[in-house]
């Protein structure tokens, strides 16, 4: 692979107007480029172009994960100080008891692992208080929302203990707020708050756990899914819950030395069944986003004896499972399950834009870059789309 494993390979420029801040108006009118895998040939297209491209018998995989409302804001109890926290994934279902310095047991009913900001005024032990609207005074009336407990800390995250009546997703949907990437910008003010919690949530998000969204699937209106079944394509489901470690930014400037954290997926039974049978009868596989090609790559994939069927291509089969994957795909990787990606423009340097260099080709992506910033493309998850095929 030699020089395709450093870091600086994938850098690049983008000026800062081509950052996308809202979604295009509709979802599916936004600009798609076509990129061919193996001429490198770009076209530029509409999203709703993309049912002339679908073929009957193709097969869409979407990931239909559900974004919680991760960010919270709180402050510490013992001085008001504002604290914001992140969550990435809860550690545990059952309440968890702990014993305080003053012998007193506490029970909590959810365990998460969080980011925090401030992070370095964050011990262990400190109590935090998250009302609705918890910034607006600097103490806030009543019993809080949620009360949250640093159990742990280490390695630039804390374990988080909480406790709150009623349940936990009822309280998110009261305080929390939508986790979107720190490239678009809001401030409490904004008028675009209210919508992003419709913008920032594809439309066939049905399992939550998501902290941030699978942004390739943004694209599609209920209308267009309707137009590509239609046609006698099949779109199925499968659940991969993105978390923070998709868009942790990499700091090795050899990137085989970098680690993705672990996410939860699923793939049922009846989608492991779909994909196979498309398989075996040569038909298209084609992943919505870069989650779900790590889902399909990860949970499923074995060599399988060899066909009669003249169509069959892939020796492969898929199995349906619940599992932890930290699949990092790079240029070298060898695909054995998808035949096309639906994807956005993705950040310099980042694991999604090595994943779909390693699809793509390289040069063929940076071309494709090149040639995006050049039309004027809108980048990152509100931006437009490509579909590599």
């Amino acid at each position: 692979m030699g020089r395709l494993t450093q870091l600086r390979e994938y850098d690049y420029h983008l000026p800062g107007e081509f950052i996308a801040q809202t979604p295009a108006k509709p979802r599916d009118y936004c600009r798609l480029m076509v990129l061919s895998r193996k001429t490198g040939q770009v076209e530029h297209k509409k999203f709703v172009d993309i049912v002339k491209l679908i073929k009957p018998g193709d097969l869409l995989v979407i990931n239909n994960t559900k974004v919680i409302r991760a960010r919270l804001l709180g402050r510490k109890r013992d001085t008001a100080g504002k604290v914001e926290v992140l969550l990435l994934r809860r550690l545990a279902k059952l309440e968890k008891t702990t014993t305080s310095s003053c012998g007193k047991r506490e029970n909590f009913k959810e365990v998460w692992e969080t980011i925090v900001k401030p992070a370095r005024r964050i011990r262990e032990g400190l109590e935090v208080d998250f009302w609705k609207n918890s910034w607006a005074s600097s103490r806030s009336p009543g019993i809080p929302c949620l009360l949250g407990k640093v159990l742990s800390t280490g390695g630039g995250k804390f374990i988080f203990g909480f406790d709150f009546p009623g349940t936990f997703p009822e309280n998110l949907e009261k305080i929390g707020e939508v986790p979107l990437p720190p490239y678009i910008k809001r401030n409490s003010h904004d008028r675009f708050k209210l919508q992003d919690k419709k913008w920032y949530q594809t439309v066939f998000a049905k399992k939550e756990g998501a902290v941030a969204a699978p942004t390739a699937g943004l694209h599609f209106t209920k209308r267009l899914l309707n137009r590509i079944e239609a046609k006698g394509a099949k779109v199925v489901p499968l659940t991969l819950h993105v978390g923070w470690g998709t868009f942790r930014p990499v700091r090795e400037a050899e990137i085989t030395r970098h680690r993705l954290d672990a996410e939860y997926f699923e793939l049922s039974g009846a989608t492991a069944k779909t994909i196979n049978q498309a398989i075996e009868k040569g038909k298209r596989i084609i992943a919505v986003g870069t989650t779900t090609v790590r889902a399909l790559e990860s949970c499923c994939v074995e060599e399988k004896p060899p066909s009669i069927s003249a169509k069959l291509e892939k020796k492969v089969v898929v199995k349906p499972g619940k599992n932890w994957t930290e699949l990092f795909i790079y240029p070298g990787y060898k695909f054995k399950v998808i035949d096309g990606l639906i994807t956005n423009f993705h950040l310099p340097e980042s694991t999604l834009l090595m994943l779909v260099a390693a699809f793509a080709g390289k040069e063929n992506i940076f071309q494709a870059y090149e040639e995006a910033i050049k039309e004027k493309y809108h980048f990152y998850s509100y931006g437009d789309a490509m579909f590599i095929i």
